[in-house]
């Protein structure tokens, strides 16, 4: 079986070898069709923009409908698996002998976002008094103490601080006695995200509209040429030599591929932001983006990076 594979796909490459090539003039027309052809499908994407996973989506529903009990209580609280990457950042204002060597830390503290109904607290609750990381002489235990947590009212920056009552030590990276940190990023809602996909999605079919037309034009051009009785002579097609029409086609694709492009620049990367979790007093769910800022008090120097994924029944990763 193998061998009559081979052979056939030897006689078809070999036929399709032997095919006589097209005149010059139709070689040329396609030539000029074929970028046109090419940039009007160019930007389909493959790739879906936020692929789900029924078993996350099955946690997440369960828990809002925990959230959105009648009976639920005063305090509602959500799991997220919070991560430090404690080190040196470009253009940080740190000690210069502070995390020199390229040294990190990494500090995984699993903690619940809570928000109490009747003082409209937002408290952020780790999951234990002590966090862990491994140093040059072994596990390093030490506490960790949780502050508060904040959703800005547009719903698109969420802040947060921990604090450490003990000295933190990792080569020349530390954390000194006493110090709380403010962790920053962005956030993006289900209904944020939502509206960034269909506005994409939308310039993207008004892309393809138009690429459509150009490969018309193509078409029209490529077109072999017509028996003109009255004239007696051999005629393109009267839509062929439109050049106008056919530059005033292009310059709409390429207006209409740039809104394409930045439509798309506007919605965040897969890659970048964490599975699909929820925050009290937010529906739908929220995307924690990855690579927050961390740093040494509120407006103090930046110490490295966090990112968060909501604590499902899931397998995780820590990077």
């Amino acid at each position: 079986t193998s061998f009559r594979c081979t052979m056939m796909n030897h006689d078809t490459s070999h036929s399709l070898a032997s095919r006589p090539r097209n005149s010059k003039m139709h070689v040329t027309l396609l030539i000029f069709a074929f970028p046109m052809a090419v940039s009007a499908f160019s930007s389909i994407s493959t790739n879906l923009p936020f692929p789900t996973n029924s078993g996350q989506d099955a946690t997440v529903a369960s828990n809002l409908r925990e959230a959105t009990d009648d009976n639920v209580q005063e305090t509602v609280s959500f799991p997220w698996r919070v991560v430090l990457d404690i080190g040196r950042e470009p253009l940080a204002r740190m000690p210069f002998d502070w995390a020199r060597s390229g040294c990190r830390m990494p500090l995984v503290i699993p903690c619940d976002f809570s928000h109490n109904r009747n003082d409209q607290e937002s408290l952020i609750l780790p999951r234990s008094e002590t966090v862990s990381f491994t140093g040059p002489d072994g596990a390093v235990v030490k506490p960790v103490v949780g502050g508060d947590w904040r959703l800005s009212d547009d719903q698109k920056q969420l802040s947060l601080s921990l604090s450490f009552p003990e000295t933190l030590q990792r080569r020349d990276v530390s954390i000194n006695a006493g110090t709380t940190l403010e962790l920053t990023t962005r956030v993006y809602t289900q209904a944020e995200l939502d509206q960034l996909n269909e506005a994409y999605y939308q310039a993207r079919e008004n892309t393809w509209q138009v690429g459509g037309d150009l490969n018309d034009i193509a078409r029209q051009q490529s077109a072999p040429k017509k028996w003109n009785e009255a004239k007696g002579r051999w005629e393109k097609p009267q839509n062929a030599n439109n050049i106008l029409a056919t530059i005033q086609k292009r310059v709409s694709y390429l207006a209409a591929k740039a809104d394409q492009d930045q439509k798309n620049r506007q919605r965040p990367d897969p890659n970048t932001i964490s599975d699909r979790g929820l925050l009290p007093g937010v529906d739908g769910g929220v995307y924690i983006a990855k690579g927050g800022v961390v740093r040494e008090s509120q407006n103090g120097p930046v110490m490295g990076t966090w990112q968060a994924q909501p604590i499902t029944n899931m397998p995780v990763s820590y990077r």
